[in-house]
């Protein structure tokens, strides 16, 4: 079961699950640039606590954030994650279903995949869950 969650502000919250070892966020409204790295920021001190590897972001209420603040959270804010959390870092974003293709929605959107962060996109919570476990299965963490 998940910790009482933390509120960052009023743009998100925060829940470790240490059930399944799970980092859980989810944005409460859209959100500016400025916003969307404060909660990213505070999320990676979060995570910090825990050591925690395998997120599960919730996206849907965010709203859509500028070209500039992709590029932070893809060239700046992913890359930092490993060294800090001690080893890969797996991020499902979950999203609203239009925005993923059917099979998208069922696998997971591959987004970032490399030897220090794995980022998938999904639009089903349960499948974003399954698909953290299987990974810490496939990392000997379950």
């Amino acid at each position: 079961m998940p910790a009482a969650p933390t509120l960052i502000a009023d743009i998100m919250e925060l829940a470790f699950r240490s059930d399944v070892g799970t980092l859980l966020g989810r944005w409460l409204r859209p959100s500016t640039t400025a916003e969307v790295q404060q909660g990213y920021e505070a999320t990676l001190r979060f995570a910090s606590t825990y050591r925690s590897r395998y997120w599960l972001l919730d996206l849907r209420r965010r709203g859509p954030v500028s070209e500039d603040g992709t590029h932070w959270v893809l060239e700046s804010f992913l890359p930092r994650l490993a060294p800090l959390l001690g080893g890969r870092v797996y991020v499902a974003f979950l999203m609203s279903p239009g925005h993923l293709s059917a099979i998208d929605q069922e696998n997971g959107a591959p987004l970032v995949s490399n030897a220090r962060c794995h980022v998938r996109l999904f639009s089903d919570e349960s499948n974003a869950a399954e698909w953290l476990q299987r990974r810490q299965r496939h990392d000997g963490e379950a």
